[in-house]
């Protein structure tokens, strides 16, 4: 039995909800017994028993709190927030904590060599195409491997998939730090390559787990929630290139990836601790797949954007420190201008995830930071197009990058959400099946993006420069606006 979002029970807009931290039990239970169909009562709050979580006393009383009258909705958002969280047991504290740990090592993992790579991949040898390989390949692993993941997540187990990938991810980044003992040539780029397809499964592994407990644990709340894993997600983009240019500076080639090996492995060590270990959902006949899913027509808009999205900000990864080669930047001063990406995705993922769950705006939020991205890359470069009337200047490369990475958190936080409510709405089941299904496919578009980004990009860039290139990414923006107008339009001749 299945619920349309027609159904008479269901209101016709959610209510706000304004924090991610909703107290449903005591203990997150992030691989818990399945549902049948959720007990939905008018304010859309699900009750602890339809979740089949253990509870104490504690956590009943919670659940209570949590109910959202209309009185209650009227009361302020930092207020509402502090009640919220203040409801929280310790050990739900923890067990979002390591979420957001997760995603925050994620792109640590991903982004640190971005300052020194590129130079040191020089003195080895490699094309700047090679380089881009060694970037591309990290995503291209993800875009392969996080549907398998998602697909299989009940029979692997959230919990198994999300600490064994922590520790696999923590062991191929120590083994990356001793990659420049190699000679320099093929032997060096296809050593680098394999370390960083093996650093991506066990990525892949943690996210995908991670996302699906999320939307798993919050089912009324996904797109805050999302927001604020990305957040720390933001922060790993922001701080990777900085920590990693930094150790760079300090202790040579291997001390980033030493630092950021030790640093995985502990967060290993606290998942096996503060995850709860619990039974699975079980699979059932009435579970639709990654293909029933990708037959929903508007599933595709926001599998485009996020596509989009990582292609602009991964092609940056290994071409913006040759870019900004012309102004004599340290490998630290290059790491702060990807800060200026990295700090304004960070700090907007929140407030995108608010506006989202409160106005269920997706396309709004779409079109915004679509038209916000072709804006910056016409003048990152600048574009040949502004010959004579923008030069190559590094404060407006350094405001662009700021525009970018506002402009990406609007273009990448409603669309797991969106992809979400779409499912729902055609009756999918709602358990860790749907949510890893959705889950894996969301990650291989953030993976395949973040591939063509660095890879392709800087065939592009040896082939025509980073000035065209980034006119080119441009014109992939306007072809969204233009599709997400088309879908607003279409939306409103529905009504």
């Amino acid at each position: 039995m299945s619920c349309s979002m027609e159904d008479s029970r269901f209101p016709r807009h959610k209510p706000f909800i304004i924090s991610p931290f909703m107290p449903i039990s005591t203990q997150i239970s992030v691989d818990g017994p399945r549902p049948t169909v959720l007990n939905t009562k008018v304010n859309y709050q699900s009750t602890a028993d339809t979740l089949s979580i253990k509870e104490s006393e504690e956590g009943s009383e919670s659940d209570e709190e949590s109910e959202v009258s209309d009185q209650e909705q009227s009361v302020p958002f930092l207020k509402s927030a502090i009640r919220t969280v203040s409801a929280l047991s310790s050990r739900q504290i923890l067990s979002i904590s390591m979420l957001s740990l997760a995603n925050l090592c994620s792109t640590v993992a991903f982004s640190c060599i971005a300052p020194f790579y590129p130079a040191e991949a020089k003195l080895k040898n490699l094309s700047e195409t090679q380089t881009g390989i060694v970037f591309g390949i990290f995503e291209f692993t993800m875009f392969i491997i996080s549907p398998i993941f998602g697909k299989y997540i009940i029979w692997i187990g959230a919990r198994r998939m999300f600490i064994v990938g922590i520790a696999v991810t923590g062991l191929t980044a120590i083994l990356f730090g001793f990659l420049n003992y190699l000679p320099p040539g093929s032997l060096f780029f296809w050593f680098s390559v394999l370390v960083r397809i093996l650093e991506a499964v066990g990525d892949a592994a943690f996210v995908t787990s991670s996302f699906a407990i999320a939307a798993k644990s919050f089912p009324k709340n996904v797109a805050f929630v999302v927001g604020i894993l990305e957040t720390f997600a933001g922060l790993g983009y922001t701080a990777g290139p900085v920590i990693g240019g930094f150790f760079y500076d300090i202790g040579g080639f291997q001390l980033p990836f030493l630092v950021l090996g030790i640093v995985l492995l502990a967060a290993s060590v606290l998942a096996f601790f503060l995850i709860e270990n619990s039974k699975d959902d079980q699979s059932s006949p009435e579970d639709k797949g990654m293909m029933e899913i990708l037959k929903l027509p508007p599933i595709w808009l926001p599998i485009f954007s996020v596509v989009a999205c990582a292609i602009s900000l991964s092609f940056l990864d290994p071409t913006l420190s040759n870019h900004l080669e012309s102004f004599k930047l340290t490998p630290t001063e290059i790491g702060l201008m990807f800060l200026l990406c990295g700090g304004f995705y960070t700090a907007m993922c929140p407030i995108f995830g608010a506006v989202m769950d409160r106005l269920h705006n997706g396309n709004t939020l779409l079109l915004f930071g679509s038209i916000a991205t072709l804006l910056s890359m016409f003048f990152i470069g600048p574009t040949p197009l502004l010959s004579g009337y923008v030069e190559k200047d590094l404060w407006v490369i350094g405001i662009s990058l700021a525009v970018l990475g506002l402009a990406a958190s609007a273009l990448y936080i409603p669309c797991f959400q969106m992809c979400l409510d779409e499912v729902k709405e055609q009756g999918f089941e709602d358990n860790f099946h749907t949510y890893g299904c959705v889950s894996g496919i969301f990650q291989a578009a953030f993976g395949f993006g973040s591939f063509i980004g660095p890879t392709f990009g800087s065939v592009v860039v040896e082939r025509v420069g980073f000035r065209w290139t980034t006119t080119m990414i441009a014109f992939l923006h306007i072809i969204l606006s233009t599709v997400v107008l088309l879908s607003i339009a279409w939306n409103k001749c529905k009504k």
